[in-house]
């Protein structure tokens, strides 16, 4: 993938180094980043040369009619908290859909935000130098017995596969919890994502808004309203999924299932690979054969004599479901689990990261 080309224009020497040094610092494989300080040496720059999104700052207004003229995505870094249009929740009325206003002092992953939803793609925190087109792969994460560890489990899933590969993580699961457990902030959720399917209005631009990323995994927050979650349908989730293919270079989605969701297993029907995360003992296992049995399309309960098969051990009679289906031990509980902290952080480099880490491990090859 080619590098995307930034121009930072700023008089502020300041701002302009700290902005300059933190696209360096984090963003190298993806960005290559060009300063300028004064107006004269932007202007000769771009009679040469088309940056993907320019930003400008102070002492730069009256570069802003060459940056349209030559259709360049822009901007612009202003010292108060813009006013946005309603319908689009965040783009400022102005002479172009490709020109948008942002409060400059506020953190740089925010900014960096604005410049992905203008440009209508991702700036990840991955690198993805050797990455060719692909079918989209979907893995689903559901648990029979409603672990309360599966959240952390598909958060490290992705941000193992992250290291490798283009990843966006979803959660479909009855008050998750997820944004305040691991302290993130979105405007925009997957509600706001559904409703413009419906209405015919869901574009890259659009689609952008709503993706963010923690520690290089990236993620749309969930249904804010667990009603918005049940009347989510099946037509809503493949159109979701034809346009993660067409339209974004998402390369895997990792998908948090719960009971709140419709045609859950024509859902999971559309994976790929299945994890259920489980625990040791007999009532788990009747609850994970129940599961298994409905997900083969047979009421046949496998195991019903009685005898507890061991976590891992994917009963019979599950026909093309037993390569997909992965049933993961974790005997972990979330009680150690703090807030106040960088939760994934946490749990990344804790005994239970390490126990997923080496079944992710040996199960990926």
């Amino acid at each position: 993938m080619n590098k995307l080309t930034v121009a930072v224009c700023d008089t502020e020497e300041g701002y302009r180094n700290r902005f300059v040094t933190y696209l360096v610092d984090h963003k190298a494989e993806e960005i290559t980043v060009h300063a300028f300080s004064t107006l004269e040496k932007f202007l000769a720059a771009i009679g040469n040369h088309v940056f993907d999104v320019v930003l400008l700052g102070r002492g730069f207004d009256a570069a802003q009619g060459a940056v349209e003229e030559q259709g360049m995505p822009l901007l612009r870094l202003k010292d108060y908290v813009p006013e946005f249009v309603a319908e689009e929740g965040t783009y400022q009325s102005g002479t172009s859909a490709r020109v948008a206003d942002v409060f400059r002092y506020q953190p740089m992953d925010s900014i960096l935000h604005e410049m992905q939803a203008l440009m209508g793609q991702r700036v990840a925190v991955a690198a993805a130098a050797g990455r060719t087109a692909s079918k989209l792969e979907v893995i689903g994460v559901y648990s029979p017995i409603h672990h309360e560890m599966q959240i952390p489990f598909s958060m490290i899933f992705a941000s193992l596969l992250s290291e490798k590969r283009s990843v966006l993580y979803l959660n479909f699961m009855d008050y998750s919890g997820f944004m305040e457990l691991f302290q993130l902030e979105g405007d925009c959720d997957m509600g706001d994502i559904i409703l413009r399917i419906r209405n015919g209005r869901l574009h890259p631009e659009a689609f952008w808004r709503c993706v963010y990323e923690t520690r290089g995994v990236s993620y749309i927050p969930p249904f804010h309203s667990a009603e918005n979650l049940h009347e989510m349908t099946w037509e809503d989730y493949t159109e979701f999924l034809t346009f993660l293919e067409e339209e974004t270079d998402f390369e895997t989605v990792i998908i948090d299932f719960g009971d709140g969701v419709n045609d859950l297993m024509r859902m999971l029907e559309s994976c790929s690979s299945i994890y259920c995360p489980m625990k040791q003992g007999f009532l788990f296992s009747c609850q994970l054969n129940q599961f298994l049995a409905g997900l083969a399309g047979t009421w046949e309960i496998p195991g019903a004599s009685g005898d507890a098969r061991p976590p891992g051990d994917v009963p019979p009679l599950l026909g093309d479901w037993e390569e997909r289906i992965h049933v993961v031990e974790l005997p972990y509980s979330a009680r150690g689990i703090r807030g106040g902290t960088d939760v994934l952080r946490q749990l990344q480099w804790s005994e239970f990261g390490d126990y997923v880490r080496k079944y992710l491990t040996g199960a990926e090859g």
